[in-house]
């Protein structure tokens, strides 16, 4: 089982990595403002009853679970676990064992484009309360945009993705695509989205 430290500075992330290069061209935003829709929907869904709570987390696992990330999604949860001090061996064999077993290496495609998407059940799933131990500010996007929509759910049936919020983030981070190429160069990645247990495992490297 995990166990974050909520306490974390957030706001830390938003310097951990030089991005601009010799010529500064954009001012990254934070993990938070990258997300800020997202999370305020998420918010506003949980403040109407209808939150993840009471749910037994079906959409962690292997039933639903594909999630994918890229270079700064990745990256962001990376600091986040090393701030905690949970970047550690213990979370690379949960995440090589996930990838064996839900083969997340194969059918990966040029990097560009996933030919096969399999699911899995997220590493990070399996804790002693309901709910996901990472905080909102640093899950991958997908994850929060995930919602749901009664407010007697038990078992992810009244759940889906929100494509239009997801939409509505990308309009306003337009520099994003520049900071996921930098951090490619910088970290020598081959990929623009992977599963995240694969993208987590080459920060290990």
């Amino acid at each position: 089982m995990i166990l974050i430290n909520y306490t974390a500075s957030i706001q830390l992330l938003s310097t951990l990595i030089d991005y601009r290069g010799s010529e500064p061209y954009f001012a990254p935003m934070t993990p938070f403002e990258r997300r800020k829709n997202i999370i305020l929907r998420n918010e506003e869904l949980e403040s109407s009853g209808m939150g993840c709570k009471g749910c037994s987390g079906t959409c962690c696992t292997y039933e639903a679970n594909s999630m994918m990330v890229t270079p700064v999604e990745a990256v962001e949860l990376v600091e986040y676990l090393k701030h905690n001090n949970l970047f550690n061996d213990e979370l690379k064999a949960r995440l090589t064992e996930t990838v064996s077993k839900y083969r997340l290496d194969q059918g990966l495609g040029n990097g560009k484009r996933s030919f096969i998407r399999r699911t899995y059940t997220c590493p990070f799933f399996g804790h002693s309360e309901l709910g996901c131990p990472i905080p909102r500010e640093v899950k991958p996007y997908g994850c929060i945009a995930f919602n749901s929509h009664h407010v007697e759910l038990k078992a992810g049936e009244h759940c889906y993705s929100e494509k239009e919020i997801l939409e509505e983030r990308e309009k306003n981070d337009l520099d994003e695509q520049k900071l996921n190429e930098e951090l490619k160069k910088k970290y020598s990645l081959w990929w623009d989205k992977v599963p995240m247990p694969v993208a987590l495992l080459d920060f290990f490297r």
